[in-house]
């Protein structure tokens, strides 16, 4: 959530609706991510503690990574 307020604040009175993007994709990411997490975590057996916070890390970088990409189409 800090990352796309972050987002919405760089491209703040620039006339571009790349925050408005980043804000409507967070709306739908928080929730998804959690749910792809939730999911996960029943689905699969026991794994270790430091793999499976590597792969929640990388399934919650999902989402600001489409956002920076965004961005830099975007400037």
């Amino acid at each position: 959530m800090l990352f796309v307020l972050v987002i919405i604040a760089a491209t703040n009175g620039t006339g571009s609706f790349l925050g408005l993007g980043a804000m409507l994709l967070g709306l739908i990411a928080i929730p998804l991510t959690a749910l792809v997490n939730w999911v996960r975590t029943r689905k699969s057996p026991p794994v270790p503690a430091l793999t499976f916070t590597t792969n929640t890390l990388l399934i919650a970088l999902a989402f600001p990574l489409v956002i920076v990409i965004l961005y830099a189409v975007a400037s």
